[in-house]
């Protein structure tokens, strides 16, 4: 809940200045509204590479996981297992790290993403808003 609302605020944040201005805000969510699928899987990317070094970690995803199951909480039915986060992490990294490295680059995450017929249509979502 907190911990996620943290993670959106450091990806809207695009000046890195510890405050989302009016212009960060709009961009963002332009972005995420009408954006190109490209644009939009950058955006995802940056949100999910917390500390910005270019690569997802199996430690990044495990924040952003636990923090968007941690924000779910009881309203899921049938109830969460303690273990969720982490086989979704497992899942991210088995479909995303094509070389097998440990990390998610850029471009890994590009490739996955848009061989994802999910994923593709995910990005969609908002077209027909605003």
């Amino acid at each position: 809940s907190s911990t996620y609302a943290h993670f959106l605020f450091e990806a809207f944040d695009t000046h890195k200045n510890g405050s989302v201005s009016f212009e960060d805000f709009v961009t963002g969510l332009s972005i995420i509204l009408r954006g190109s699928v490209t644009e939009k899987l950058n955006w995802a990317f940056n949100l999910y590479d917390l500390n910005k070094d270019g690569f997802i970690t199996k430690e990044e995803m495990t924040d952003i996981m636990s923090s968007i199951y941690d924000m779910m909480g009881t309203c899921t039915y049938p109830c969460m297992q303690n273990d969720a986060p982490k086989e979704h992490v497992d899942i991210f990294f088995q479909k995303m790290d094509k070389n097998k490295d440990g990390v998610v680059t850029i471009e890994e995450f590009l490739e996955s993403c848009q061989k994802d017929e999910n994923i593709m249509q995910s990005m969609h979502l908002f077209d027909n808003v605003i």
